[in-house]
Formats: C-alpha cells, sequence, structure tokens
C-alpha cells in the first residue's frame, strides 16, 4: 500500500510516539527512577488530525462534535464565499468574478475599468481562507484564483487536507504568539487595497489591535513549537510524541488575543457609521472586541473578567448531575438529572493523554456555541444525543447550546399598569452570562426575539407578537415577497443587478419602537416585535417625496415595498461617505443578505456600506421595551418567551436557489454547496418563559 505524503508523516509521527513511549516505559522502572531520555529524533509534521487522535482521543472526539472542526464544509460559508468571489466585480471584462477575497493566480487579475487597478485580491488575499481553514498556512498553500471557468471552484475543491480539517489540533496548538510583519511576510489580512485611488487601509488602527493582530488571522503558526528536534534541551512529552510547549506559548493559547485574531473579522471598505471613529473598515464581527469592552468595564469595578476560554473551554456554565426527583431535565439536561451551574473557568480532572500516569484539570474541546453544524459530514443524529461525559457536559450539542443560552439571557416581565382601555408591559431583556453582546459571532444573521401574547378571562387573543409555528416560518416583522438569486439579468457592463436584493413589505410584527433601537439606549416605547438582531444597511437616496423631518415619503406607486421609494445612492468606500438627498440614518436603507443588491430587480450586488451592531443585548446592561396597548376589561394574562435561532429562514432559502441556479449553469461540478436540506437542522429555542395574570 502506498501512503500519500500526509499519510505518510502522520504514520511516521504515530510509530516515533510509540517507540519512544516504549523506551521509556521498558524495565519496568517506576517514574522516579527512569532515567531522563532525550532523544532528539525528527519529528514528522502532520496536517492531518487523525496524526494527534490515538494519544488524544477524548479530545478529538469533542472536537469533532464541534462547529470548529467543520469551519471550512460549512454549506453556508462555502456559498457565501463563492457567491463573494464570482459575483463581486464580475462584469463583461470580467465574467467569472473577481476573486476580491483570494489571490492572484495564474491568470490575468481583473481589473477596475476606471483605475486600471486589481480588483482581484483587493479586499484581502485569503480573507476568508486564514480563518475558516487555518491550516491552509502550515502547507504554505494559498487557494488562487483565475478568469477561467476550469479555476471557478469552490474553496471545497481547492483546500489541502489541512484546509478541510477546519479549525484542528494543528492550528490551535501551534500558534503561539500574534504574527509579526517583520517576522515573515504573512501577518494575516492586516490591510485591504482601494480599486478606485490605489489607497491601502489597515484593518487595525489601535496600538493594542497593531500589537496583538486582532482581527482577520492575525496568528503566528510555527509547527517546530511542537516537532522541531533541534532546539536544544526542550524537554518532549512522556512519549516523546512532541515538544512539551513552552510556558510563554502555553499563556499565549490560553489568551483571549489568541481567539481575538479570527473573533473580530474586519471586512474591505469604509463603514458609513464607522468612519466617525476614524475606521476605515467594516466591523463584520465584534466577539474579541466586545469582550475587551466586557473586561475594562469589569476592571473599572474592581472586578475581573473570564477569557474567551475560561467559557467556551470549560464546565461553565454547568453540568448535570443525578436526581431522580427531576423528570425532564430544565435548560437541555437529560431527564433524571439536574443542572449544577459552574463558573467560567473551573475545568474537570482526567488523563491528558493516553500516556498520562495522572489527572490533571482538563479543557473540554466542544467549544459550545450556538451552531448546529450544517455540515452534511456532521451526523444531526450527534446533535441530539442525551449521554453526559465523565464531567456530567452533555454530548449532544443541542443540549450544550440551550445550557449555554439559558445561562447567558434573562427575560422579565416589570409592574404591568392598566389605564382606560390602556395596558403598559414593560419587557425587560438582559444579557447576564456572557462577555460579548448577545447574540454574537455573525449576529446580523441570528434572531434572538420575544413572543408575547395576552389573552382575555376567555383565553382569546387581545394581542400577539413574534409566534413562529416552525422552525422554517420566517419572523412576521416583514414579508420577503422576491428575492433575487438569478444572476443572469445584468446591466449594461455586464455587472449582476438584482442578486441577493429582496422586495420586502411590512409584515404584521413591525416593529414601531422609540427611539429606534439601532440608534442605542436602554429603553423603548411602542409595539411591535422586539428584536436584538443587527443588520446591514445600504447609501440610498429618495426617489419619493422629502417631508420636513427630512424622511422619504412615497409617491403613489411606491408603497408595495420598503426600497420602492429609494435608488442607490453614491456610497465611497474610502472615505464612508454617503452621497445623497436624505440626511444622517434616513440616508441609510437596511438590507438583510451579507452581501446583495438593493431589492430584487434594481442595484448591483455589493457589500453593506454600513453595519448595525447595536441591537444586540451589551452584557450587565437591562434592556426594557414598553409595550403600549389597547386593552378590553377584565382579568388579562400576559405571557412572553424569549426565543432563539441560529439563522433566518430567509437566507437558507436564498442561498440555496442560488445554487440550483449555478448548479444548472454547470459551475457546481459537485453539486450545489447548499440546499434546503439546512433547513432541517434549524431549531427555536426557548431560551425564557414568563407569566402574569393581570386583574380587571
Amino acid at each position: 500500500m502506498t501512503l500519500r505524503g500526509s499519510d505518510a508523516l502522520g504514520a511516521l509521527l504515530l510509530v516515533t510516539a510509540s517507540v519512544l513511549a516504549a523506551l521509556s516505559f521498558s524495565r519496568g522502572a517506576s517514574p522516579e527512577e527512569r532515567p531522563v531520555v532525550r532523544p532528539r529524533p525528527e519529528l514528522a509534521f502532520s496536517d492531518d488530525v487523525r496524526a494527534c487522535e490515538s494519544c488524544h482521543p477524548r479530545q478529538t472526539a469533542e472536537w469533532r462534535r464541534s462547529a470548529m472542526a467543520h469551519a471550512a464544509d460549512s454549506p453556508l460559508f462555502l456559498s457565501l464565499e463563492m457567491l463573494i468571489e464570482e459575483q463581486i466585480g464580475r462584469s463583461d471584462d470580467c465574467p467569472d468574478g473577481a476573486g476580491v477575497l483570494r489571490s492572484v493566480g495564474a491568470e490575468p487579475a481583473c481589473r477596475d475599468p476606471a483605475s486600471g487597478l486589481s480588483l482581484t485580491g483587493s479586499g484581502g488575499e485569503g480573507w476568508c481562507v486564514s480563518c475558516h481553514a487555518p491550516g491552509e498556512n502550515l502547507t504554505g498553500g494559498r487557494p488562487s484564483w483565475g478568469r477561467r471557468a476550469s479555476d471557478n471552484l469552490p474553496l471545497s475543491g481547492l483546500l489541502s487536507r489541512a484546509g478541510r480539517d477546519g479549525v484542528g489540533c494543528t492550528v490551535c496548538h501551534q500558534v503561539t504568539h500574534p504574527q509579526a510583519a517583520r517576522n515573515r511576510a504573512y501577518e494575516g489580512n492586516a490591510s485591504w487595497r482601494s480599486t478606485a485611488t490605489g489607497g491601502n487601509f489597515p484593518f487595525r488602527i489601535s496600538t493594542a489591535d497593531r500589537e496583538d493582530r486582532i482581527g482577520n488571522s492575525g496568528y503566528a503558526l510555527e509547527p517546530e513549537v511542537l516537532l522541531a528536534s533541534t532546539r536544544g534541551e526542550d524537554p518532549l512529552v512522556v512519549g516523546g510524541a512532541h515538544r512539551a510547549l513552552a510556558d510563554d506559548d502555553r499563556e499565549y493559547l490560553a489568551s483571549s488575543e489568541m481567539c481575538g485574531t479570527c473573533h473580530d473579522v474586519r471586512l474591505f471598505g469604509t463603514d458609513v457609521l464607522g468612519a466617525a471613529r476614524g475606521e476605515h473598515f467594516k466591523r463584520l464581527r465584534n466577539g474579541y472586541s466586545e469582550w475587551r469592552a466586557f473586561k475594562s468595564g469589569r476592571e473599572a469595578r474592581g472586578e475581573s473578567a473570564p477569557s474567551c476560554q475560561g467559557c467556551h473551554l470549560s464546565t461553565f456554565p454547568g453540568v448535570c448531575v443525578a436526581d431522580p426527583s427531576v423528570a425532564e431535565g430544565p435548560g437541555g439536561c437529560p431527564p433524571g438529572t439536574r443542572l449544577e451551574p459552574r463558573e467560567p473557568g473551573v475545568q474537570p480532572l482526567g488523563l491528558v493523554a493516553t500516556s498520562s500516569t495522572e489527572p490533571r484539570p482538563l479543557h473540554p474541546h466542544y467549544f459550545s456555541g450556538v451552531d448546529v453544524p450544517l455540515a452534511p459530514a456532521f451526523d444531526v443524529a450527534l446533535a441530539g444525543e442525551t449521554t453526559l461525559d465523565l464531567a456530567g457536559i452533555p454530548l449532544g450539542i443541542r443540549a450544550r447550546r440551550d445550557i449555554l443560552l439559558a445561562r447567558s439571557v434573562t427575560l422579565e416581565l416589570g409592574a404591568i399598569r392598566r389605564g382606560t382601555g390602556t395596558l403598559a408591559v414593560p419587557v425587560t431583556v438582559e444579557n447576564v452570562g456572557a462577555g460579548h453582546r448577545v447574540p454574537a459571532g455573525f449576529s446580523q444573521e441570528r434572531e434572538l426575539w420575544v413572543h408575547l401574547r395576552v389573552t382575555d378571562a376567555r383565553g382569546a387573543v387581545v394581542y400577539e407578537v413574534g409566534r413562529v409555528e416552525r422552525a422554517d416560518q420566517d419572523l412576521a416583522d416583514k414579508d420577503f415577497l422576491d428575492v433575487g438569486t438569478d444572476d443572469r439579468r445584468t446591466d449594461a457592463r455586464g455587472r449582476p443587478v438584482g442578486l441577493f436584493g429582496a422586495d420586502v413589505a411590512d409584515g404584521p410584527d413591525v416593529p414601531r419602537w422609540e427611539p429606534p433601537p439601532e440608534d442605542g439606549g436602554t429603553r423603548f416605547r411602542g409595539r411591535g416585535l422586539i428584536s436584538f438582531q443587527n443588520g446591514f444597511l445600504r447609501c440610498v437616496r429618495c426617489r419619493g417625496v422629502v417631508d420636513a423631518s427630512g424622511r422619504c415619503q412615497p409617491l403613489p406607486g411606491q408603497t408595495s415595498t420598503r426600497a420602492a421609494r429609494y435608488e442607490d445612492g453614491d456610497y465611497d468606500p474610502d472615505t464612508g461617505a454617503c452621497s445623497s438627498n436624505l440626511v444622517g440614518s434616513a440616508a441609510l436603507f437596511e438590507t438583510y443578505f451579507p452581501v446583495g443588491a438593493l431589492d430584487a430587480t434594481r442595484g448591483i450586488v455589493k457589500a453593506p456600506d454600513a453595519i448595525i451592531d447595536t441591537r444586540s443585548l451589551p452584557p450587565e446592561v437591562p434592556i426594557t421595551h414598553v409595550y403600549e396597548l389597547e386593552s378590553p376589561p377584565g382579568p388579562l394574562v400576559v405571557e412572553a418567551r424569549l426565543l432563539f435561532r441560529a439563522f433566518p429562514p430567509y437566507l437558507l432559502r436564498a442561498f440555496a436557489a442560488y445554487e440550483r441556479n449555478k448548479d444548472a449553469q454547470g459551475r457546481r461540478p459537485g453539486g450545489p454547496l447548499i440546499d434546503l436540506r439546512a433547513l432541517e437542522r434549524l431549531d427555536i429555542v426557548e431560551v425564557a418563559r414568563v407569566r402574569r395574570e393581570v386583574d380587571g
């Protein structure tokens, strides 16, 4: 049998470990009597997680149940990355798209027709790859992009074995410090390049961000940290499979700054709103920045803040312990058990490796979060497991998600006041357990909302908002009449129009809150849906009538959809300026896709011009919405539920339709990257429920 290179290297690593283990434990000597053996064999590099599995089966089994293991084969990620590469910058001169986030391949780069500057790679070469498939940076490879149809391949057809492992052992355990430009050419995506002026704009502008290489994959990967055999007398682990981590390497591995290199994501182009802060980029994800603000607030009060690992690689928020009196385990625990809270950083005891002789504190490697992986490679049956591990942590990702959400956010009904024919219902939601805003991560596509129901003495509904019957049903604050998913409609320059734009009308649950929650604040009055989902904005002009308050009002025939009264404004990605006949927030129109057009028939596909990141819940700040409702006489019952869903159905449906079209065009050799089966993995999670009876 012939082994390919990576398999041979992995096999050599395992054989080396086995031989050294036999040498170390021969002759039956006690640990105190054994000689210190320091052989210096050539330790083989392996790009395969399986090379770690024989010595660390527990960690790899837990990792396989995590979203980290599927960072590179998530169907939604693959389709979004492909959409960006094949549609942004597409024109008659660049019919296959510009590849703005990939590196320049053998073929000529696509160029801006006005400036002549390269579009290919201008947003950051490997911008997606370096965090979703960081193993590519271990092997020295980087998927390239050419203009030929044969090069127009999804990442799933380009990645190496290391890349296909997603965020695996060979990455995290060989990250030693932030990458510095003076050490190597690679420092993550430190900047983006304007295709209009050639200007270069940094993604990291604060001193701390530059020092720690926060955002866009600024990590240093060094295989020699574990596998070098020529670093003096550096000790090996028992068995000799690899080096023992040095103290400073271990300290960085346990730091939030390590996580911050990928869990802050900065996008090319200047945010219209962020320009006032001097930021010439867009904050797509702010996990680390939000944590740093949380940490500063805690320290100002003389309190400490747990690290990212303290919450996501420990027994926090709790373990399930046996309790026969509990018929149904609350908050994710299986029947016959109850949740016993654990503070961040509390670790279980166990053997780190198969060669370990004594228990020590362990880091669970589930990386517990809110996603059920959409990848077909993830057996969805694993998500619903109710079995507990030896520490009392559920193996199933759904149970761990439910426990995490229940500990993170609380829901309360305040003092309900009745007037003559009126009812005021205060609903307070607070982020009490997360060191970042909630929802976190891809917060523009996470849904966290309140289902409120008021009934009278006969059970008749007086008011209801936020009700969803099925996990694949969209919320009723908006109605998607049409979504542009066919890229064959183009303008005079061959650019796609209407793609991933949506014709949206108001739904029965349309929010009517004052002040607008996206403007910030902690208390609002009105009615409609309470939603903490962030969003995307586009610079627009009013083609209706600008009223005395500076708002755009529709002309006759412009009322059928939200966008009908608008047209695209003039957005400058270098400065973030939005040229419009509207002023301030009135010049920004909310869209619902991370890349898209103004509506289903108008506007070229592009990234958003600004990003809303203020609707989500900041840590330890109660947010209150007071419903002002009409009320009949007599007793009432008010019920509220706080609900969560990882992705909105409209998002998955749109990408499934896009992939269906591309497959029909012969552009998906392996078939659609995502299909409607992804909807089957959506869950609506009830995070909290409260009920109050109101006297007549």
